[in-house]
């Protein structure tokens, strides 16, 4: 994001161009916009609503920029170059400092698949359109985003697409219907605000991504640059305002999480807190304001823009290096180094360009330069990873787990907003079977449903897939951002009620998963989908939750190789694994006494050593960190088929 002001100290401007008077209690409210972030990042339970000072950041972003194109307007010193050559003075040096950084750090660290992903993401970085790259590439076949190391860049490109349009859109305005510059502002923010209410629970990931979704957020800056320029009132009322704006951000950080419809409407606390915080900052000093001003909040808010590039990656490695999620001093020690970093990138490659005495042209021409020579090193690792990056032949055999997934799992399994109609469903095993077999779950069911096919063809019985993404097989459960659940559900049971040909039924979830999001209401649900197939003559079976590991598996496993150390050393112990999924094994305790249905022991698979494995011989049993690989599966489903004997 661009946590930028523009000041004299910024760079050398010319003796009679515009700049904005200094506001120190702005500096002071970007530190509370960062240590949120920061924090949120690293201690994810600490701080659950962090996340908000991204929007903070927008909200000050709106306000700056517009208040200082609004007054070179005025002054007719308004120059679309110098407006981007300012861009690049401030932009260009820490970002792609951090970059040259990050690339050989990821080279060396991420598995091959990943540093593929890192390389779009990259070429995407550098032409300010990460977070399109991001939403595109937001699947089952993705690295999580807390692998992902340019994953904040986001932000960013959110506010570089703006700058694109905002200062044209801005100039026209002031030359053809200056006193319509507020009212264009507003309706500009109020449908942005509709889209992103809209899109927030039917496309989560597109309303937390996308730049018209979020130009609400920056739009409430800017309308408070245009508007509102007259006095609060009393000095009361001025403390009262400041100190709410305060609340409404802290509140926003504890209260919210990442389990929050968002962005949306929840987004308008910290926006508006933000927007207060300013407004009765610009018509004298606060209480609060004067809290913001101190030194070490404005040393923070200095840093805000360097700390907030690098304290992502450096988290985001120190993830690669432990294979895991870092402990809590792991994570201080990774936020330390961060802020050394950014200390040094403002030190020696900010100021510096700042102070410096360049011509827009030849800023603008250092900026393409920059572009061009990432985009080259983007092709370069997308393409030939492979030269970049030599593996051993065993790493290159276990990473090859990663791709060993149902080859009809891209067919026969639902998406977010595709659903395959129960008559429609993938069958597998022998094509003369009048018996089936069906395997109802979320997407941990997708590789089992392929295994017992080809196990049940030698038995002359065949499976049905029945299978959607964070869909468990409860009728009734509301899962967040997943709209079609509920009658992908709905149908499957209508369907599997009404087929006589399917004999047993396999219900298969990421069952902690659900049970974080209300553990009631899903045991319920669950019980509801049991009931009815066991009313309809079905054989109903309950898989046990899979062990799941905070890193993937096969890129786990190539990477141990790599440092001399046994595959085995990654499995968890069982005993973790029953701490981890306690509440999920006594749920399925409870249901399966009380329908009387059978249980299938995952653990006694996986587990039977007192160590779970995670890969057999040089083939991983996951395909990632969490899904079962078609190696992993057939294990299960030999099991399974026994217990159905």
């Amino acid at each position: 994001m661009l946590l930028w002001v523009e000041t004299v100290q910024d760079h050398a401007p010319d003796k009679d161009a515009v700049t904005l008077r200094f506001r120190p209690d702005i500096e002071g409210l970007r530190a509370l916009a960062i240590a949120p972030v920061v924090a949120f990042h690293a201690f994810p339970t600490a701080l659950p609503g962090g996340f908000v000072g991204v929007d903070v950041f927008f909200v000050i972003s709106g306000f700056l920029i517009t208040q200082l194109l609004m007054q070179r307007l005025e002054a007719g010193q308004y120059s679309i170059a110098s407006f981007y050559g300012a861009r690049v003075r401030r932009i260009f040096p820490a970002l792609f400092a951090m970059l040259a950084v990050v690339v050989p750090a990821a080279i060396v660290l991420l598995s091959p698949s990943a540093l593929q992903g890192f390389g779009r993401t990259l070429g995407a970085t550098a032409v300010f359109l990460s977070n399109m790259e991001l939403y595109r590439s937001t699947g089952y076949f993705e690295a999580a985003t807390e692998l992902k190391p340019l994953v904040h860049t986001w932000s960013l490109a959110v506010e570089e697409q703006y700058y694109i349009v905002f200062p044209l859109l801005l100039a026209w305005l002031a030359r053809r219907c200056r006193r319509w510059i507020p009212v264009v502002l507003g309706l500009i923010g109020i449908v942005s605000l509709a889209l992103s209410i809209w899109l927030v629970p039917t496309d989560p990931s597109l309303a937390f991504y996308s730049a018209l979704s979020r130009t609400f957020e920056l739009m409430i800056g800017s309308l408070l640059a245009v508007s509102f320029r007259g006095a609060v009132g009393l000095w009361v009322m001025r403390e009262v305002a400041a100190a709410a704006g305060l609340a409404m951000i802290v509140i926003a950080c504890i209260a919210l999480s990442s389990r929050t419809p968002f962005p949306g409407m929840a987004a308008l606390l910290p926006c508006l807190g933000a927007a207060l915080i300013i407004w009765t900052g610009g018509q004298g000093p606060t209480l609060v304001g004067r809290v913001l001003s101190t030194r070490p909040l404005r040393w923070l808010g200095a840093l805000s823009f360097s700390l907030y590039l690098w304290h992502w990656p450096v988290l985001v490695f120190a993830r690669h290096m432990i294979l895991g999620e870092p402990s809590a001093m792991q994570a201080a020690l990774a936020v330390v180094v961060a802020i050394g970093l950014a200390q040094a990138s403002l030190r020696w490659v900010e100021a510096p360009v700042r102070r410096a005495s360049h011509h827009d042209l030849r800023l603008l021409a250092f900026g393409a330069a920059a572009i061009a020579l990432t985009l080259s090193v983007s092709w370069l690792l997308v393409q030939h990873t492979s030269s970049v990056q030599p593996m051993s032949a065993q790493q290159v055999r276990l990473q090859a787990g990663s791709q060993d997934f149902s080859p009809q799992r891209r067919r026969c399994h639902d998406g977010p907003e595709d659903i395959v109609a129960y008559k429609d469903r993938c069958r597998f095993g022998h094509p003369s079977s009048v018996q089936h077999i069906a395997v109802w779950a979320d997407s941990h069911g997708v590789e089992l449903a392929a295994a017992l096919g080809e196990l049940a063809r030698g038995q002359r019985r065949s499976v049905i897939q029945i299978t959607s993404s964070t869909c468990p097989p409860s009728i009734g459960f509301v899962v967040p951002g997943r709209p079609l659940c509920a009658s992908h559900n709905d149908e499957t049971l209508r369907g599997l009620v009404a087929d006589e040909s399917v004999v047993q039924v396999l219900l298969v979830a990421r069952y902690e998963h659900y049970l974080r999001l209300d553990a009631q209401a899903f045991e319920a649900s669950l019980a509801h989908s049991i009931k009815a197939l066991k009313s309809a003559g079905k054989q109903v079976i309950l898989v046990e939750p899979f062990p799941i590991y905070p890193y993937p598996v096969p890129a786990a496993l190539a990477a141990l190789s790599g440092r001399g150390r046994p595959a085995a050393d990654f499995g968890q112990p069982l005993t973790e694994y029953r701490a981890a999924q306690q509440a999920a094994l006594q749920v399925l305790g409870r249901l399966s006494a009380q329908a009387g249905v059978l249980t299938l022991g995952t653990s006694q698979m996986l587990c039977a050593t007192g160590r779970c494995e995670v890969v057999d011989g040089e083939r991983p049993l996951y395909f990632d960190d969490n899904h079962l690989s078609m190696t992993g599966a057939r294990r299960l489903a030999t099991a399974a088929l026994e217990l159905i004997k």
